[in-house]
C-alpha cells in the first residue's frame, strides 16, 4: 500500500514537472505557422487538395489485386466470386485514381498558373482510359514474370516471383506510371517510381 502511494506521488510530480515544458508548445507552434510566410518555406496551404502519396499508394495496391487476381486480394477469390470481386476493384479503383488524377490536374493549374476547367470530369475520363488498358498490360506483366521465372535458376514457382520478387513490383508500377503518362497524367507517375524506387532499390 505503502508503495503504491509512492508510486502515485511520483507520477503527480511527473505531470506537474511537465506543465512548464508543455506550456512552451503554443510560442513554439507559433513560431513555425510565422515561418510558414518565408518564401524559402516549402507549402502548399491552400483550399484546394494535392495529390495523396498515402493515396497513391492505395492505387498502387488495388491495381496489384486486379492485375494478379488472388494474388493480393484482401479475401478470398474463387471462380464463382471472381467477377464480382474484380467488378468491386475496379470500382474502388476508378473513384480513387480519377481523384487523385483531379487532384494532380488541378494542382499543376494552381502551380503553373494555368486555366483549369473540367478538371473532375478530365479524371473520371483519364480514370477510366486508363482501365481499359489493364487488359493488355496484364499480357505484358505475365511475360515479365515468365522471364524473370525463366531466367532465375533458383526460382521454384512464378507464384514466388509475383509474391516475392521487388523486380516484378518495381516493374508492375513503372509499367503502371508509364501508361499514366501517356495519357498526359501529371505529378502521380513520378510519385509512382519513386515510391518504386524507394521500396524496391530499383530504377528503371
Amino acid at each position: 500500500m505503502v508503495k503504491q502511494r509512492k508510486k502515485e506521488e511520483n507520477c503527480k510530480i511527473d505531470a506537474q514537472s511537465l506543465s512548464p515544458l508543455k506550456s512552451r508548445l503554443p510560442k513554439i507552434a507559433d513560431e513555425i505557422i510565422e515561418s510558414c510566410s518565408d518564401q524559402e518555406c516549402y507549402t502548399h496551404i491552400d483550399y484546394e487538395p494535392i495529390p495523396s502519396k498515402e493515396g497513391v499508394i492505395e492505387i498502387i495496391d488495388r491495381l496489384r489485386e486486379i492485375l494478379f487476381p488472388g494474388y493480393f486480394a484482401r479475401g478470398k477469390i474463387d471462380p464463382l466470386n471472381l467477377k464480382y470481386a474484380v467488378g468491386q476493384s475496379a470500382t474502388t479503383l476508378f473513384d480513387m485514381l480519377s481523384e487523385q488524377i483531379c487532384h494532380s490536374i488541378r494542382h499543376d493549374c494552381w502551380r503553373y498558373d494555368q486555366p483549369c476547367s473540367d478538371c473532375d470530369e478530365q479524371g473520371y475520363r483519364l480514370a477510366l482510359q486508363f482501365l481499359e488498358t489493364i487488359p493488355g498490360l496484364r499480357k505484358a506483366l505475365a511475360a515479365d514474370v515468365r522471364a524473370t521465372y525463366e531466367g532465375d535458376p533458383a526460382a521454384k514457382s512464378t507464384d514466388e516471383i509475383i509474391f516475392s520478387y521487388p523486380g516484378i513490383l518495381a516493374i508492375t508500377v513503372y509499367r503502371i506510371a508509364h501508361l499514366l503518362l501517356n495519357l498526359g497524367v501529371p505529378l502521380l507517375p513520378r510519385i509512382m517510381t519513386e515510391y518504386a524506387h524507394s521500396t524496391t532499390g530499383i530504377d528503371i
